[in-house]
């Protein structure tokens, strides 16, 4: 049996005091407490570190703030408990988590990966399923293979990586700078979809999106032009994505689907619009792009077309995911 002294819980900061104490809070207020957490910090002054004296019982450790990734190589080099947590210090946990993420532990074998779906919330609106919240659905998603698992993340399961409990032994093995070279700043959807090939178990996702409330900031690395995608990184991930789309006909359908708009949430601002038509272009002719899939593209500029995919949008748009669906 496991219990909460199994999950050993990480939570990485930089230079979010204000925004790292609301996380700590979250943790703290957990139904099922007692686990050993570590505050891991880059940050470039001392500011947070002086916050930590408000929290004693929690284990602070300052890393350094010119070395890439150093919060995460820290926390692989300290996994010492059979699961470990990492959450990011703008999100917050709903208090039922990890109590819900146990129970799981419990009753389904052989877990490598837990997560959850979420609530984006904007900056400081901290929604009142939070503040007043209420128990967690204990119904999840089971998924035993890294295709599935991989496509999830551009469906109606959408996992995250920030509080996603995984199996430290694999954790471990994660490589996170060579995953950001290849990737750039997606690179936490490729080292959860190699978690998943190289642990050989289950993930779960738990279906309730209060799970886990995600805040959408201008401070966030999304909004960074500095870090956007390189063409490069751009066409790693979207070529991942396609070699776990061909196992099967239905994730081929979410990859016609959603490969666009996850070409255009990640292409701008680095890369012009009128730059996208010729990245697509180069996309087809490496053969991650077909021209169906480009016609589809098109569909909200043109009646004709539109009216052309409603079929495929009919068919192609089925819950694939259901059949995943479980409760306690």
């Amino acid at each position: 049996m496991f219990s909460i002294n199994d999950i050993q819980i990480f939570v990485i900061t930089r230079n979010r005091p204000e925004m790292l104490k609301q996380a700590l809070h979250s943790v703290l207020n957990q139904y099922a407490c007692g686990s050993e957490i570590y505050v891991l910090d880059n940050s470039t002054d001392d500011t947070t570190q002086k916050t930590m004296i408000d929290y004693p019982k929690i284990r602070y450790i300052k890393t350094d703030p010119l070395l890439p990734f150093a919060n995460f190589l820290t926390a692989q080099s300290l996994m010492a408990m059979p699961y470990s947590m990492i959450l990011h210090d703008d999100d917050l946990i709903h208090p039922d988590y990890i109590s819900l993420a146990l129970k799981i532990l419990n009753s389904v074998k052989d877990i490598t990966y837990i997560g959850c779906k979420n609530t984006t919330f904007y900056d400081n609106n901290i929604p009142d399923e939070y503040k007043n919240p209420t128990r967690l659905s204990e119904e999840f998603f089971i998924i035993d293979n890294p295709d599935d698992f991989t496509l999830g993340f551009w469906s109606k399961i959408n996992s995250n990586w920030s509080c996603s409990i995984i199996k430290s032994s694999i954790y471990k093995q994660a490589d996170m700078p060579a995953d950001y070279k290849l990737y750039g700043k997606v690179n936490d959807l490729a080292m959860l979809s190699q978690i998943m090939s190289n642990g050989k178990g289950n993930a779960v996702i738990t279906k309730d999106k209060r799970a886990l409330f995600y805040r959408n900031h201008v401070l966030s690395d999304r909004f960074n032009e500095k870090t956007a995608l390189t063409r490069q990184q751009l066409t790693n991930y979207i070529s991942l994505f396609y070699k776990r789309s061909r196992s099967n006909k239905y994730l081929r359908r979410i990859y016609f689907l959603y490969v666009i708009d996850n070409i255009k949430d990640n292409f701008i601002p680095k890369i012009t619009d009128t730059d996208i038509n010729s990245f697509l272009i180069s996309l087809k002719e490496k053969g991650l792009l077909s021209a169906a899939i480009l016609l589809y593209n098109k569909r909200k500029e043109n009646l004709l077309i539109r009216l052309f995919f409603l079929p495929v949008q009919f068919i192609y748009k089925r819950n694939y995911y259901k059949k995943f669906l479980r409760k306690l």
